[in-house]
């Protein structure tokens, strides 16, 4: 019987090892964001790497360097911060450096860019993917900045926050009465996840830029930067979570009336 105990859990061990050594080959290519002989643009608010994509970069370089100053500003910012922007010649490669060799298995081609903390990594809108194309790519940019910037004033933000600012930071696309005609509103426990699915699946993209331009026009940008920094509703708004959704779902049932 000792000797079964101990097979079995050597057995576990063993699992375990193969598991651990799995997932980190798994994410090997997130260990380093540059990839081999890629070129650099430096300029006054960010840093563009990318790899044989020349035009596109420069496109997003240019447009990307000359609206960082006025993100930053908005969201309180007075300097530079270091943010490095880094562009990938295909979707499959910029998915691996956040989720490793896995991500392009997902079938997530809606997923172009992302940031880990004030990183950008985007898809170059020269090869856009099948679900985007050229200036979707180039524009998602600035939504990755705004990423980037919240990172620095809190790097645990709440997913919902964090993508209703860039929504909003970025001016991402307008919301219309229209909509509530074909999308529901997300539940609350939507808008607690931390699922980047879950936010898609719920329509976090369609609403969640309503939500900050509510209390933007409600309580002041001020009490918005303050929420960003400290995620304490009693403090900024003296109400708690659910009852700021709940304003926030009867501003969107009578939106623009």
């Amino acid at each position: 019987m000792k000797t079964k105990t101990k097979k079995c859990i050597l057995a576990i061990f063993i699992g375990i090892g193969f598991l651990l050594i799995g997932i980190m080959i798994n994410f090997i290519p997130a260990w380093n964001l540059k990839t081999k002989d890629m070129n650099v643009l430096r300029g006054d608010w960010i840093n563009v790497y990318y790899e044989t994509e020349t035009d596109a970069a420069k496109d997003v370089f240019t447009y990307a360097n000359a609206e960082t100053a006025a993100i930053a500003q908005k969201l309180g910012f007075s300097e530079k911060q270091d943010v490095n922007v880094y562009i990938y010649d295909h979707q499959s490669t910029m998915q691996t450096k956040k989720y490793g060799y896995v991500a392009p298995l997902l079938g997530l081609d809606w997923y172009i860019g992302d940031n880990i903390g004030t990183d950008v990594i985007l898809t170059s809108p020269a090869n856009p993917g099948e679900a985007h194309d050229y200036d979707e790519n180039k524009d998602a940019v600035l939504h990755e900045i705004v990423h980037a910037y919240v990172s620095v004033m809190n790097g645990d933000v709440d997913l919902w926050l964090t993508e209703g600012v860039a929504l909003y930071v970025s001016n991402g696309e307008p919301f219309y009465k229209a909509y509530l005609e074909s999308f529901t509103i997300p539940a609350y426990k939507d808008t607690t996840s931390n699922n980047p699915l879950t936010f898609s699946n719920c329509g976090g993209y369609t609403f969640a830029h309503t939500y900050i331009e509510y209390l933007d026009q409600t309580y002041g940008w001020r009490q918005v930067l303050q929420l960003v920094d400290t995620e304490n509703y009693e403090k900024c708004f003296h109400k708690s979570k659910k009852e700021i959704y709940e304003e926030w779902v009867h501003y969107i049932q009578n939106y623009y009336q």
